[in-house]
């Protein structure tokens, strides 16, 4: 935590900064800024080969981010006399600034983060529902069908668009309209929540919540249109809640958990967090809800039960079957990783035994985190990191599970160098720390591998645990030994 006085003088000199910043920024939005700067930066010193209107884009897209961005600094400095930074506030500020500088990007390629595939998740729901609830055309569970389809029947307009056809669902203006409002629905509760979780001043968790919003794996749930941060925010509500002594929001909780479940079934590993407080009674009316809201839309098929039950078993042995996805959907999962060692190795044949053991050697660790550490965050890493890795399908915007770990760690109110380096390595999957236009900047993408600071994590929280127990043990040998004298 550091505080930061602004006295006259240096308040007076960081204003005239900005001023200058906002300043150049608005002149490099005018036409003739942009002819200087294509002509004797980009063309003379650069010796770029594209065309100025292509550039001219680039620069008034960047000249427009900047000058809001220190249009608003400005408004801050200007009327503040003293603010305090915490770990929370400098994470957001480097995810805020990292989006700042490709932004403009993603606006000259369409919003693309990189990751993207040319369609929605949303929009496989809507063709999906186009006349009934048929669970067996798409891999999301019976519970996300029903969402969607009560979201058609709510918006008449999505039938009247012509949306039924997939080509104008991905492509329609009107389509994205629909699939942008769910998307704001789906994360405005993830944000509020955020704000209600992380620890310090109204401005300090208004800011780390709004940078949430601009986080690459949220970003890359926004392209996709998954809706991944609906259930992220159920379960975090079920992670903040689950301990109330309040039995109505105990319940709540506990629905909570069930309805993720309902939406992404990986979510389930969270439930060991009641059976770690050996809260067994209420595991067990979590399992009941979790079933029920699972098997529940499955009757809601106009066709009768036994038809919509046929389909609820197609569906879900068709889940299940698109957990094997290979390394196109796989980009964070386990085995996918297995699969590279043994393709690095040239033992394609020994992937069925290396896997398990991979698997058992992961969840181990993961045993270790949530049995041996004295530190909540330590629990959470584990249940975030098992949601990611052990499903075979795992997109990136999986590693939005983060989240929950990453706001317990910093609410610790005393860190050591191994939480900081855990809280970098979050950050460096969160922020946009690349963006494929500039040819370095794909070798950057090959090193921003987000298996290795989750790796990192792992190693850093194992180190931790084994000094507590280490110095805990010599602790208690020392007090034995005061003792007997």
């Amino acid at each position: 935590m550091i505080k930061v006085e602004l006295n006259p003088k240096l308040k007076k000199m960081l204003i005239l900064i900005f001023s200058i910043a906002f300043a150049s920024s608005l002149f490099c939005m005018t036409f003739f800024a942009q002819k200087i700067i294509y002509k004797n930066i980009l063309s003379d010193i650069i010796h770029v080969s594209g065309s100025f209107e292509y550039y001219r884009e680039i620069i008034l897209n960047f000249s427009f981010t900047f000058s809001v961005a220190f249009a608003i600094i400005l408004l801050f400095v200007s009327k503040c006399e003293s603010f305090t930074l915490k770990s929370s506030t400098f994470f957001a500020l480097a995810v805020f600034a990292s989006f700042l500088i490709t932004q403009p990007l993603f606006m000259l390629n369409r919003w693309q983060t990189g990751i993207g595939d040319g369609s929605y998740d949303f929009g496989d729901m809507f063709k999906a529902c186009a006349a009934s609830i048929n669970m067996g055309e798409d891999i999301c569970p019976p519970s996300s069908m029903l969402i969607y389809q009560v979201m058609r029947n709510t918006f008449p307009g999505i039938k009247d668009a012509g949306l039924d056809d997939y080509f104008t669902m991905i492509t329609s203006l009107t389509a994205g309209y629909y699939i942008q409002l769910f998307f704001i629905f789906s994360i405005a509760p993830l944000v509020i929540l955020s704000f209600i979780a992380i620890d310090g001043t109204n401005a300090q968790k208004a800011f780390f919540a709004f940078s949430i919003m601009l986080a690459r794996p949220i970003m890359i749930g926004f392209e996709r249109g998954n809706s991944i941060m609906a259930t992220l925010a159920f379960v975090m509500f079920f992670c903040l809640c689950y301990r109330s002594k309040n039995p109505f929001i105990h319940e709540l909780a506990l629905i909570a958990l069930a309805i993720a479940f309902a939406l992404k079934i990986y979510t389930a590993i969270f439930g060991i967090l009641l059976l770690k407080d050996r809260n067994f009674k209420s595991s067990v009316r979590c399992a009941i809800y979790a079933v029920f809201l699972f098997v529940f839309p499955a009757l809601c098929h106009r066709d009768g039960f036994i038809e919509s039950f046929k389909l609820y078993i197609d569906a879900l042995n068709g889940y299940m079957s698109n957990l094997d996805f290979g390394l196109e959907a796989a980009q964070l999962s386990l085995k996918r990783i297995a699969t590279l060692f043994v393709i690095a190795f040239n033992i394609p044949n020994l992937l069925s035994i290396i896997y398990p053991i991979f698997m058992i050697i992961m969840i181990a660790i993961f045993a270790i985190l949530i049995f041996l550490s004295k530190k909540t965050w330590h629990t959470l890493l584990a249940c975030s990191l098992a949601t990611i890795v052990i499903p075979s399908l795992s997109w990136p915007y999986t590693a939005a599970f983060l989240l929950i770990p990453l706001i317990s760690v910093l609410n610790e109110k005393q860190k050591n160098y191994f939480d900081y380096a855990s809280i970098l390595c979050i950050l460096w999957i969160f922020m946009f720390v690349y963006y494929d236009f500039f040819s370095f900047t794909r070798i950057i993408f090959k090193l921003n591998n987000w298996w290795i600071p989750m790796m990192i994590m792992l190693i850093l929280a194992l180190i931790d645990i084994l000094l507590t127990l280490k110095t805990a043990r010599i602790n208690k040998i020392i007090h034995a030994k005061g003792a007997n004298s």
